[in-house]
């Protein structure tokens, strides 16, 4: 079927939605580098630590009975429990533990974690179908890919809605994506689940402020979409090819119109396949991205006395500042807030010297409260410019009461490198396993590097939720 021509002027002979489903076709197909496949056991590895840590989270028991609690097939693990749930449960019981640290990994572009989205999607319908490892890997990158794609047009323009929740946004296409990779499914299958996967677009920033916990829900109502806007086109449901270059499409709807159009069809002609999962980054702090660069410069400057300081100067990036929950002095009320505000994070930097779970929990400390009072956040305009180039630099600058002036300046975020996030897992790991399983869980996921080594992924999360 000939799509309806677009309001702004482009008539496309083929859907924005059509070209995802022929380039997902390739990734499911198609040969695709060993650094490409390397990158996905790394986003593996960073996934399952992250899902860790989100047990230990206050509100992890109450997912625990939701999760645990509604009746339907027993087709997939809930982490963490000795439980199996219905995939579309487990997408969403997953993916909503795994951002629940802030911590799991990140595409500037799209300004949007993925792997919670995607991988915990692609894993719940791995274990329901019985995929081989050869599916998942390939599914994940094709998650990433339409995730990752997806915002980049969105954002390319300039003119991005900072009320919405970018992940919320694209999270759902990029686990439909998986879905269709995975299992390899017709074009018109994949068209149509595309496209119930953009009505399925979700999440708005007002938790940044208000400080709820719907940050973490929105990944898990994304990658629950996704499942299930997959099933209902794999059943016959139809959905309108033109859901994003339409006169009434996502692109109108959030005001980015035939810059997002072209942004979406250059990529897709220009792009080699894991293009998106390569740009994937890895947070060396449980916080927001934009906080990064600022706590990790604090941390270089741990001061011996820090009621002495007088003044606290923060200059960072225009996206930074200006991102919600970001330039916020408080008053805070929870740990939600305290992982956005570049005033709390770099404060407790400088006066703990570390930034963890405990120090992120410390919410109405007198200490802190009173140095955030003493904190100036600012933009740069040079800085700016280093942003449109990948980077995100920032500055720290402390003026202590006796005249002396601490600074401390970095070019990005010390990202974390593969080795790094193989340590961090055997940590996050060790709350509740013993070192050897850690290890044997590692080497597990390492196994999916070789193409079509892994006949039957199952095995391999079996060993994963045997704990």
């Amino acid at each position: 079927m000939t799509p309806p021509h677009a309001s702004d002027g482009i008539s496309p002979e083929v859907s924005l939605t059509r070209l995802a489903a022929r380039r997902l076709r390739s990734i499911a197909s198609g040969q695709f580098s060993p650094e490409v496949r390397e990158k996905v056991v790394v986003c593996l590895v960073d996934y399952h630590g992250a899902v860790q840590t989100g047990l230990s989270t206050p509100w992890s028991a109450t997912l625990i009975k939701y999760a645990t609690t509604r009746p339907g097939p027993a087709e997939a693990h809930a982490w963490g429990t000795k439980s199996k749930v219905s995939a579309e449960i487990a997408a969403f019981f997953n993916a909503t533990l795994a951002h629940s640290a802030i911590r799991d990994d990140m595409h500037l572009e799209s300004c949007s974690h993925i792997g919670s989205i995607v991988i915990s999607a692609a894993i719940a319908l791995a274990q329901r179908d019985h995929w081989s490892g050869e599916q998942l890997v390939r599914s994940v990158v094709a998650g990433y890919e339409m995730a990752a794609l997806l915002g980049t047009a969105i954002r390319a323009s300039g003119n991005f809605n900072p009320h919405f929740r970018p992940s919320g946004l694209v999270g759902a296409f990029g686990a439909a994506s998986a879905a269709v990779a995975g299992y390899g499914c017709s074009e018109d299958v994949a068209v149509s689940a595309l496209g119930f996967a953009m009505n399925a677009a979700c999440g708005l920033n007002e938790w940044a402020w208000a400080g709820g916990l719907e940050i973490f829900a929105e990944m898990g109502t994304a990658s629950r979409s996704g499942v299930q806007s997959y099933d209902l086109a794999d059943a016959g449901f139809h959905c309108s090819d033109t859901v994003l270059e339409g006169r009434d499409g996502m692109f109108q709807a959030l005001g980015v119109g035939s810059s997002g159009v072209e942004t979406f069809r250059d990529w897709i002609a220009r792009s080699d396949i894991g293009k998106c999962i390569m740009d994937v980054r890895f947070k060396p702090v449980a916080g927001c991205n934009f906080a990064q660069t600022p706590l990790a410069a604090a941390l270089k400057l741990r001061l011996d006395r820090p009621l002495d300081t007088r003044k606290i100067i923060v200059t960072a990036t225009s996206q930074a500042v200006k991102y919600p929950g970001c330039d916020n002095s408080g008053p805070l009320e929870n740990i939600q807030q305290s992982k956005m505000s570049i005033q709390y994070g770099v404060c407790a930097a400088l006066i703990f010297g570390r930034l963890d779970e405990e120090v992120f929990s410390k919410v109405g400390n007198h200490q802190i409260t009173e140095m955030m009072g003493k904190c100036e956040v600012k933009a740069d305009s040079q800085f700016d410019r280093e942003f449109q180039k990948g980077l995100q630099p920032a500055q720290v600058e402390v003026l202590l009461s006796d005249g002396t002036r601490l600074c401390q300046k970095l070019d990005d975020v010390p990202w974390l490198t593969p080795d790094d996030v193989n340590s961090r897992f055997r940590v996050e790991m060790a709350q509740s396993l013993p070192d050897d399983k850690a290890a044997s869980l590692l080497t597990a996921l390492h196994q999916l590097k070789p193409p079509g080594q892994v006949q039957d992924v199952s095995k391999i999360i079996a060993e994963i939720d045997a704990r």
